[in-house]
C-alpha cells in the first residue's frame, strides 16, 4: 500500500473527457501531461493545436484570448501576466538595434522607464511628445522611428488624446518616407483603461 502522500499526488482518478459547462473550467498548470515522449516532441505550441506547456497556454487561456479577440475586434491576443510584460512583449517584437521609439510624455510609467533603461542598452532610443498636440508627434518622427506608443487615457494624469489624429500623424509621415523606408512607424494603443474596440492603425 503507497503512502497517503504518494496516493494523493497519484491518484488513479482522471476526469474524463466531453464535459462542458456554461462557465468554462479553470485550469492552473504549468507542467502538461502527454501520452508519451513522442507526443511531446509532436506538439508545436505556436500552432496552439494542442498543450505544451502552461506558460504557452491551457484551455483557460486559450479560451480567454480567443473572446478577448472577438470583444476588442481584433485577430489574435497572447495574454500576458503584467502591463509593463505587455509592453515589453511589443516593444522587443518591433524594435532592433539603431530604432527609435516614440511614447507619449504621460505613458505608463514602468514602460517609460524600461524604455530609457533596457531599450537604451539595446541601442533603441526614445523620444517622448505631447499626446495633446500632434502636431509635437509630427516634428519628433524621423527616419529611425519604428514604434509610436499610443495612450488614451494618458496614464495617472487621465487626459485623452484625439487618436485618430495621432495615427493620421503617422500615416502620413510613412507615405511621405515612400518604398525607401518600408519599415516606416508603427502606432500601438495602450488602452488598459479604455473600453471596446481598439483603434486599428
Amino acid at each position: 500500500m503507497s503512502a497517503i502522500s504518494t496516493q494523493l499526488i497519484h491518484h488513479s482518478y482522471t476526469p474524463p473527457d466531453g464535459f462542458e459547462a456554461v462557465a468554462p473550467g479553470v485550469h492552473k498548470a504549468s507542467t502538461i501531461i502527454f501520452p508519451s515522449v513522442a507526443a511531446m516532441h509532436d506538439r508545436d505550441w505556436k500552432r496552439r493545436t494542442a498543450y505544451t506547456y502552461g506558460l504557452h497556454g491551457t484551455p483557460t487561456t486559450f479560451t480567454l484570448e480567443a473572446r478577448m479577440a472577438t470583444l476588442e475586434g481584433g485577430r489574435h491576443c497572447v495574454l500576458a501576466p503584467s502591463g509593463l510584460a505587455a509592453v515589453a512583449l511589443v516593444d522587443m517584437a518591433f524594435l532592433k538595434t539603431g530604432d527609435e521609439m516614440l511614447l507619449p510624455d504621460n505613458a505608463y510609467g514602468p514602460g517609460k522607464t524600461f524604455a530609457e533603461g533596457e531599450l537604451a542598452n539595446w541601442g533603441i532610443t526614445v523620444q517622448f511628445y505631447d499626446a495633446m498636440n500632434p502636431p509635437d508627434l509630427a516634428a519628433k518622427l524621423s527616419r529611425k522611428t519604428r514604434l509610436v506608443w499610443l495612450e488614451a487615457p494618458g496614464s495617472i494624469t487621465l487626459e485623452f488624446p484625439d487618436l485618430p489624429a495621432l495615427v493620421a500623424v503617422v500615416q502620413a509621415h510613412n507615405a511621405a518616407a515612400g518604398p525607401a523606408h518600408p519599415r516606416g512607424a508603427v502606432t500601438v494603443l495602450d488602452n488598459t483603461r479604455g473600453a471596446g474596440r481598439a483603434l486599428h492603425a
